[in-house]
């Protein structure tokens, strides 16, 4: 060891004269490779793994694991989660403050390991923890003019407590259409009620109620959305309407019971949503030239995938817009409508009165449809239905919940729907997540790291396979999220579709009717050119569209 100290003292001093500018950048690292060679024979000392941070990516849902407050006092990261397995790098295993964390997170049902990273390594991460992790301050006014979330947070609880439930309600709702929220939830805590807002997917804490104002509230929201107040003990649905800017918004309320009080989830459905293009949404390149020939066949199935809140009713909606004309009779079946069209028929399922989705279909057929939209596709009944429906000359749109495009295949096997039935019957097959777009007023460009240039190389490698035609270049700079008052301090402002489609092709279709593997399926895709969710993420980022971090979240990669 003294020698490799005396050989980085003569290569700091030499430095200087050598390389002039980029001495210290050169110094930095010797001292940087120094200590993490020396933090891995202090590891292997102690006969424990060791993690070199610098290049292992850093996935922010694993970083919510831990306060930052506990992250920084007790010099440690959780770096790589697989169910209740969990992996943490720490600079000093003796730390007290380290040991009562790791004895935390195991009394929380982790299996925990414990991985030893060099003091640069938990300084570097804890920067991305701060980032990742400060509390996001949201704007939420009642008038155009802009307040600070800490007003926010002191005068709206008090401004609840004298105003009426109605004035309290409409104050609240005001607030989720004034920083775009999606949905409104009320979460009752033994000691005071959490209000939580989803904005761009992602969820937000803005303020806490007492349970006293939350019991007024709460009722109100039952009473509007014409729920029954005197039941506290079974889940209910409702829906109510209110006015925002000369517009109706539509919120569709589901309630369930807790130890605390009831919890309450508020869907607000704009009635001045725009159907927009798919292009707008997202899909570009052979993603779209797909799905753009898709919505001009004459019968088939083209089935969109993704878990809930993956916009697969926004592309629905999206095709439905490029299918809808004179010529087409377009009829709907969901549960329950959430936007209306013009020139759709559009009827709501009611599984209580027994109407669903697969009789709802069997009588769509009889007002002699060209294109039928369901909802969604959850069992065999409604699978066969449909199926028969696209052989017959009827296009038929459906959801389904399945991790990738081809899973599609196996799923409807799974569910019982014959081989012989799906191929002939499923035409385009979509997976699709939502990534957060990057604010355009205070995002900035910076040079690509290192470990994500890396990344890249990866996938570009694998698309120059793919379509060996194919021009990639690895981008010089990515985004970099800051935060401003225009996105509410997140550094994100709209969403965008990472996507892969697949055109089930005559080959594809011979695999499915021989029981064939989803890899087999998946190789055949790939001969027409299919874009991976994960590597349509990386082009979008290539393009300052999103973040890295996006992409890995909504498509569980680890980081």
């Amino acid at each position: 060891m003294a020698d490799m100290q005396t050989d980085q003292n003569q290569q700091t001093e030499a430095q200087p004269h050598a390389n002039g500018g980029n001495a210290s950048e050169n110094v930095n690292q010797i001292n940087r490779e120094f200590q993490e060679k020396s933090t891995l024979r202090k590891a292997h000392d102690l006969k424990i793994p060791y993690i070199n941070l610098s290049k292992t990516p850093l996935n922010p849902d694993f970083l919510k694991l831990l306060e930052g407050d506990d992250a920084r006092a007790g010099r440690i990261i959780p770096f790589f989660r697989v169910g209740n397995r969990l992996r943490v790098a720490v600079e000093d295993l003796d730390n007290a403050k380290t040991k009562e964390i790791v004895k935390k997170l195991t009394s929380s049902g982790f299996e925990v390991n414990v991985n030893l990273a060099s003091t640069s390594g938990i300084d570097d991460a804890l920067k991305i923890y701060i980032s990742e992790q400060k509390y996001k301050k949201l704007d939420i006014v009642e008038e155009v003019k802009t307040e600070s979330i800490q007003t926010y947070e002191k005068d709206i609880p008090k401004k609840l407590e004298d105003l009426t439930a109605e004035q309290g309600l409409n104050l609240l709702n005001i607030g989720a259409m004034k920083t775009k929220s999606s949905d409104a939830h009320f979460e009752p805590e033994e000691n005071s009620v959490h209000v939580r807002f989803r904005i761009d997917g992602v969820l937000h804490k803005v303020f806490e109620l007492s349970h006293k104002v939350y019991k007024q509230i709460s009722e109100q929201i039952k009473y509007q959305s014409q729920m029954k107040l005197n039941i506290y003990s079974i889940p209910q649905d409702g829906r109510y309407i209110f006015n925002f800017n000369e517009e109706k918004v539509a919120v569709r309320v589901a309630s369930i019971p807790t130890p605390y009080g009831e919890s309450f989830v508020c869907r607000f459905l704009p009635s001045n949503k725009k159907f927009v293009s798919l292009e707008d949404l997202g899909f570009q390149g052979i993603a779209l030239t797909k799905l753009q020939k898709a919505t001009n066949i004459s019968q088939g199935m083209v089935l969109i995938t993704g878990p809930t809140g993956s916009g697969k009713s926004t592309t629905l909606y999206a095709m439905l817009a490029m299918m809808n004309n004179p010529e087409n009779k377009v009829i709907t079946l969901e549960d329950p409508v959430e936007y209306y069209m013009d020139g759709v028929t559009q009827s709501q399922i009611d599984e209580s009165k027994g109407y669903s989705f697969a009789g709802g279909l069997r009588s769509v057929l009889r007002h002699d449809p060209d294109v039928v939209m369901l909802g969604e596709i959850r069992d065999l009944e409604t699978a066969q239905t449909a199926a028969q429906a696209s052989l017959t000359g009827h296009v038929v749109l459906s959801t389904l919940h399945t991790n990738s495009a081809i899973e599609t295949i196996p799923r409807l096997v799974n569910m019982g729907l014959p081989p012989f039935m799906v191929a002939p019957s499923v035409n385009t097959l979509v997976a699709q997540r939502l990534v957060r777009k990057v604010c355009k007023e205070c995002s900035q460009l910076e040079p690509i790291p290192e470990s994500e240039k890396k990344e890249f190389e990866k996938i570009i490698e694998n698309l120059k396979h793919v379509n060996p035609g194919a021009v990639i270049d690895i981008p010089e700079k990515v985004p970099l999220i800051k935060g401003c008052s225009a996105c509410s301090n997140t550094g994100y402002s709209g969403r965008l579709v990472i996507t892969e489609v697949i055109t089930v092709t005559s080959e594809m279709k011979n695999l499915i009717l021989n029981n064939s593997s989803s890899i087999d399926l998946i190789t055949a895709a790939r001969k027409e050119g299919i874009v991976t969710m994960r590597e349509d993420g990386f082009l979008k980022v290539a393009q300052g569209l999103t973040t890295l971090e996006e992409v890995y979240r909504v498509t569980n990669v680890s980081r």
